[in-house]
Formats: C-alpha cells, sequence, structure tokens
C-alpha cells in the first residue's frame, strides 16, 4: 500500500508539472506574439510620418534654390543698372561677370575704372547678403530678392584666368594676384564682407584665382577643395577671363 500511494503521489506531481510548462509556454508564445504586433503596428504608423517628414524638406530645399534663383536673377539686374556685365545660371547659383571690365589687357592690377565697378559689385552683394524680407530699410530691394528660408552660408568668388599673359607671366600666378586684387577691393569698398560669417564661423566670402589653359568642359568650372564645380552660363564663352560668383544657401537639417 505504501508503495502504491507513492507512485500515485509521484503520477499527480508529474501531471501537475507538466501542465504548469504547458502553461508557461502558452504564456510565452502568447507574450511573442503581443511583442510582434506590437512593432507592427509601431512601423506602420512611423513609415507615413518619416516619408512626409521627407517630403516637407525636400520642399523646402526646392523653395530655397527657388529664392536663391530670384536674388540671383535680382543682383544680376542691379550689376546691369550699374553698367557692370553679369551673366546668370540660377540653377546652379553662379553669377559670372567678365574681367576685362576691371582689368586691363595682361594687367594684374585693377584699371580705375574697374576699382569704381568693383566697389559698386561689393556695395550691391553686401547688400543682398545681409538683406531679409522683413528688414524695413531696404523698401527698395526687389521683391523675393532676399532669402526668407534660410541665407547665404557662402560665396565663392573665382578669377578664372583663361587666356595666358602675354608679359611672361603665369597663368596661375597672374590669376592669384588678380584674386588678391579683387579680395582687396572688395572687402576695402565694403568691410561688411570681410566680417560676414556663416552658421560654422567660416568666412562667408572667399575668392581665390585659378589659371584655365585648356577649354573646359561644358558643365564644369575649376574649383578649389572648398567649393564644389558648378556650371558655367552658356552666355559666357570659356575662352574669356571671367570673375564668377558660386552662392551656396545654409541649407537648414533635417527635423
Amino acid at each position: 500500500m505504501r508503495r502504491g500511494t507513492r507512485a500515485h503521489g509521484d503520477d499527480q506531481e508529474s501531471y501537475f508539472a507538466s501542465m504548469s510548462d504547458l502553461m508557461a509556454g502558452i504564456v510565452f508564445i502568447f507574450l511573442i506574439m503581443l511583442m510582434a504586433l506590437s512593432m507592427y503596428n509601431i512601423d506602420e504608423t512611423s513609415a507615413p510620418k518619416d516619408e512626409q517628414s521627407e517630403k516637407t524638406y525636400q520642399e523646402t530645399i526646392a523653395k530655397l534654390m527657388d529664392e536663391r534663383a530670384r536674388m540671383i536673377e535680382a543682383l544680376r539686374k542691379d550689376l546691369q543698372a550699374h553698367q557692370i556685365d553679369a551673366s546668370a545660371d540660377a540653377a546652379s547659383g553662379t553669377l559670372t561677370l567678365p574681367a576685362a571690365q576691371f582689368f586691363g589687357p595682361d594687367a594684374t592690377a585693377l584699371k580705375p575704372e574697374g576699382r569704381e565697378k568693383m566697389a559698386t559689385t561689393a556695395a550691391l552683394l553686401a547688400r543682398y547678403l545681409t538683406c531679409k524680407a522683413d528688414t524695413p530699410d531696404m523698401p527698395d530691394m526687389p521683391a523675393g530678392a532676399c532669402p526668407t528660408i534660410a541665407p547665404v552660408e557662402r560665396v565663392d568668388a573665382a578669377v578664372i584666368k583663361a587666356t595666358p599673359p602675354a608679359n611672361g607671366l603665369a597663368a596661375q600666378t597672374a590669376a592669384r594676384i588678380q584674386a588678391l586684387e579683387t579680395s582687396a577691393a572688395l572687402t576695402s569698398a565694403q568691410p561688411t564682407l570681410y566680417e560676414l560669417q556663416g552658421r560654422a564661423g567660416l568666412p562667408v566670402l572667399t575668392v581665390h584665382g585659378q589659371a584655365m589653359e585648356q577649354p573646359p568642359s561644358s558643365s564644369s568650372v575649376p574649383a578649389d577643395r572648398h567649393h564644389r564645380p558648378a556650371p558655367l552660363p552658356s552666355a559666357v564663352p570659356p575662352a574669356v577671363d571671367r570673375l564668377i560668383l558660386s552662392f551656396t544657401m545654409a541649407v537648414p537639417p533635417r527635423s
């Protein structure tokens, strides 16, 4: 009898142990299914928000590029109104000014009328770089000329020497000297251009010289390590010495 009782008790303990293991397994499976369902719901709800956020960001960038195009075109018209020849490529954000209106043939120094035009260019450039849509003391600015989304982060002025000098000076050397002359003329006429800084604390205006011995490709201009190449305006022959102003906007970060 004792042996039978012990055997019967062992069977009961084994039975209840297996039932508890089974219930624990069911609960464990239920928890896994619940977690998978919750993760699925999170993915389903976050994906549309991410897509909408990216769409909104791209729309903001498109509006910013439109603002840059309007600003550059307005600046070009202002330059033309002051008898300064300029052509614009709004898509790439560049203004091109033939260098002959500033420098004489084979000269590295600004000619007198070129210095006056450079001072006028500096005044207009400083005006456009510091204006805001709600600035009260600039009521005569063209409509839409002042950026509203983000300011200009950088203006890279590239003095391009496309024709070799006849005075024996190396083209690269001549371009660099002309770049120094251009930088000094712009910042002395408008010290604001020297003081302006972008978000990273770097100067907004940079000037460099570049020789171009061979005709460039149809879609690029030379650039230093701080500037990405930009397409040349089609209205400007590639063999003409020129000053190219490339505008880069302060693109807002993704939210």
